[in-house]
């Protein structure tokens, strides 16, 4: 009897378990069906409930309970789980470049600074490079941004993977990127790590269809040195940059290390780009013309515009006193569209006083071989309706146009389409004058002084002016003569075949004023009974009889 008794309580504990678990499996299935809401939704709609939905409610509320928290808990954890992915998205964000992955500007700070507090502390050493891709621009330009961001990206991936972990390498801005290393096992173990980012940068890649060289130049500053202050983070990226300002001028593709003497040395180069600057805005630049002559017939054809800087504590200052600090900076581009603006005012001015002459402007490499120069002359000249484009000559200095020859002369092509014409300065003072002279559009070669002023003494000289001449007359184009300074140059050059010329021997370059003053003196000195007619803006081949 006590054996059944028990087999019979362990029955009814198990069909009390099996209903329970039956209950609950029940309550889930109905929960998961949103039974609860449309029996609630029911109560609400009805005003009086039937005995049996009362006991559903009342034995399936417990698990409802349990569902509702379960529901909510899990609801929870998502939203948890969410949010901590969106912080965790944001904060990568706030530190890092998203074109590149590297670490951005505002977490080189931070890192820089923990690295120059640690120095500080514990006599450990860093070095700080600041990287720049050579030649970058000319990917953007010619092939696209998008081009460029991949060979950044690319750029920066082969960087980032030769550096160690305790290294940082961030995108300081465009093109440039900065790492700060440890060397603790010493300078020239630190110096082998940029050799090796500089060889990581130096490989050829196809971008649409396009073979591309890449090279990059770094300039390096260590920290501290002997002796050093405490110095700033900002201080040593701009001790840095100093540093890969002497690389590039160096020839690129290399590295340089900051030495105090260099940085003054770029220090007064930037105060005198500031004063230059200066100048421009407050007008002290001023356009001075000298002549340019037809030996043969005594005519002024010309004048070239040559820039002088009224200079308020040291007065007149010829540009070789400053141009070099500009030649490769944007001012250069401000002062050439200075220059040009000031030219065809001033062939305006002229042209309503009578005064028909052609007026030849220097033009810097750097600002030539902007793509939209030719837009931008377009621009400036349509700005003087009166003034037809022909009148207006722009010159180019041969050795200028080496770093990218085909930009030039296709931007020299496209102004000559508008009407405008070009002279090669200095010719003969480079090395590939021949393929120059073949290659780019040029209309007049001028003879630098440097072989006219020996040309009665030195037999070398006289066989460079001749050989120029020849070479000329084979591309049927006139040639001009600089640095004239006496009668017997004039005739020797005449004799050669050379009919242009300007110097010293016929004026200085003048103001404005007083170069109309000497240009009637000479018109009404002319040995001849008539007064020289003015002259249209013709070519100078025309007036080369």
């Amino acid at each position: 009897m006590i054996s059944k008794a028990k087999r019979s309580n362990k029955c009814i504990v198990a069909e009390s378990l099996a209903a329970l678990l039956a209950t609950l499996l029940l309550g889930f299935v109905l929960a998961h069906l949103e039974a609860f809401e449309t029996l609630y939704s029911f109560s609400r709609n009805h005003e009086s409930w039937e005995l049996d939905e009362i006991i559903l409610m009342v034995l399936l509320s417990p698990i409802f309970l349990l569902w509702l928290a379960v529901r909510r808990w899990a609801e929870a954890q998502y939203e948890a789980k969410i949010r901590e992915e969106r912080e965790s998205q944001l904060a990568y964000q706030a530190t890092h470049d998203p074109l590149t992955g590297l670490a951005n500007r505002i977490s080189l700070e931070d890192r820089l600074s923990q690295a120059v507090a640690r120095c500080n502390r514990n006599n450990s050493r860093i070095a700080v490079l600041m990287i720049d891709l050579d030649d970058f621009k000319k990917v953007n330009d010619y092939l696209g941004h998008d081009a460029g961001d991949r060979l950044l990206r690319e750029i920066a991936q082969k960087i980032a993977s030769g550096i160690r972990a305790e290294d940082t390498i961030a995108r300081f801005g465009g093109d440039e990127l900065v790492a700060v290393l440890n060397c603790d096992k010493g300078q020239s173990a630190c110096l082998l790590s940029v050799e090796r980012i500089i060889k990581a940068c130096n490989f050829t890649t196809v971008i649409d269809g396009l073979k591309i060289e890449t090279s990059a130049s770094i300039g390096v500053t260590f920290y501290p040195e002997q002796d050093q202050e405490s110095l700033a983070p900002e201080q040593l990226i701009r001790q840095a940059d100093q540093a890969l300002y002497r690389a590039k001028l160096a020839g690129k593709n290399r590295y340089e290390l900051f030495d105090g003497e260099s940085a003054r040395t770029i220090k007064s180069l930037f105060a005198q780009r500031e004063e230059f600057k200066a100048a421009l805005a407050n007008q002290e630049l001023q356009l001075y013309y000298q002549a340019q002559v037809n030996t043969k017939t005594g005519q002024v054809i010309g004048a070239e515009a040559l820039l002088r800087w009224l200079h308020p504590n040291l007065g007149i200052r010829s540009p070789v006193s400053f141009l070099q600090a500009i030649e490769d900076h944007p001012l250069i581009i401000d002062l050439g569209e200075w220059v040009i603006n000031q030219a065809l005012a001033q062939l305006e001015r002229w042209q309503q006083q009578g005064v028909h002459l052609k007026v030849s402007v220097n033009i810097s490499a750097f600002h030539i071989q902007q793509d939209n120069f030719a837009e931008r002359l377009d621009h400036l000249s349509k700005q003087y309706p009166t003034v037809k484009p022909g009148c207006l000559e722009l010159e180019i200095t041969e050795t200028g146009v080496l770093d990218d020859f085909a930009q030039v002369a296709k931007v020299m092509a496209q102004c000559q389409g508008l009407g405008f014409s070009f002279a090669l300065d200095d010719f003969g003072t480079g090395y590939a004058s021949l393929s120059y002279l073949q290659s780019l559009p040029a209309e007049l070669i001028k003879i630098d002084r440097s072989f006219v002023r020996d040309v009665l003494d030195d037999p070398k000289d006289l066989r460079m002016i001749k050989g120029i001449i020849s070479l000329a007359k084979v591309f049927s184009l006139p040639v001009i003569a600089e640095g004239v300074e006496s009668k017997a140059q004039q005739d020797k050059l005449l004799s050669l075949g050379c009919e242009l010329a300007q110097g010293y021997f016929y004026a200085k370059a003048l103001p404005e004023r007083e170069f109309l003053e000497w240009l009637s003196k000479r018109q009404r000195g002319v040995a001849s009974n008539q007064a020289l007619p003015s002259m249209p803006c013709s070519s100078a081949g025309d007036l080369a009889t």
